[in-house]
């Protein structure tokens, strides 16, 4: 492997947990805000769509920066993955500790 290919698959890599961050985060708020009937449902919905645009937004300007896009775009899913297990995982231990 270049340093060329390496550099692109760490900036992948921070750029994919940026985005998985970010679009954790925006769920976590949007599901706080959605109401034990159901209410806001249709934010819900419209917040996927947008937390979607964004991060395949931010996954295309990687792409479109990087020296090797397919090292650049495996680091970021690998990156964005991590995050989401992460997240996954502290969301459930919470929900366990208040039951």
């Amino acid at each position: 492997m270049t340093v060329d290919i390496l550099i692109d698959l760490a900036l992948g890599a921070l750029t994919g947990a940026a985005l998985g961050a970010l679009h954790m985060l925006w769920l976590w708020r949007s599901a706080a805000r959605l109401g034990p009937d159901g209410a806001g449902a249709l934010a819900l919905v419209g917040g996927a769509i947008l937390r979607l645009a964004a991060v395949l937004a931010g996954f295309a300007t990687l792409m479109t920066f990087a020296t090797h896009p397919a090292p650049a775009l495996i680091g970021a899913l690998a990156g964005f993955t991590v995050i989401r297990i992460l997240a996954v995982r502290r969301a459930r231990a919470e929900g366990q500790e208040g039951q």
